[in-house]
């Protein structure tokens, strides 16, 4: 009995980490990984909201563009 639960739990942990990598290589992630490192070196400031912070990353991106495709 034990097995179909040991199953369930590697498909589990390996969603988990296919999502992780899929997160990682879009740049989803980068807006948390932005709240924790605001949260830690600037507390009690109000950070920005997801769509200043995605506004603010792709004007960055224009006036410094980097290896990319297009």
């Amino acid at each position: 009995m034990r097995r179909p639960a040991a199953l369930a739990d590697r498909g589990r942990r390996a969603w988990r980490s296919l999502r992780w990598f899929a997160r990682e290589l879009s740049g989803e992630s980068a807006y948390d990984k932005y709240l924790a490192h605001h949260a830690r070196e600037h507390p009690g400031e109000a950070p920005l909201t997801a769509r200043q912070f995605w506004r603010q990353r792709a004007d960055e991106q224009e006036r410094t563009p980097q290896a990319r495709c297009c």
